[in-house]
């Protein structure tokens, strides 16, 4: 359960610094005419990585808390 809250945690970071980037591209150097927008195109690419991928981690840990619930369930049940 930990990891879930963790993983949702880590999707609403990633949500938060890709949500208001324009992207222009994959490459930094279109996204910025100073330092500055350079290291905020680059926590932008971050997040939307993040984001992209903690959904997919998330219904995997998901999954497998569903599936050792079952077996303690049936573990259970069966005395």
């Amino acid at each position: 359960m930990a990891l879930l809250i963790f993983l949702v945690i880590l999707r609403g970071v990633g949500w938060l610094f890709s949500s208001n980037h324009r992207c222009r591209g994959r490459n930094n150097a279109a996204d910025y005419n100073t330092p500055g927008e350079a290291i905020a195109a680059g926590l932008a690419h971050l997040g939307e990585d993040v984001y992209r991928w903690t959904g997919p981690a998330a219904g995997v840990v998901f999954a497998g808390m569903c599936g050792w619930a079952t077996i303690a369930f049936v573990a259970g049940r069966r005395g």
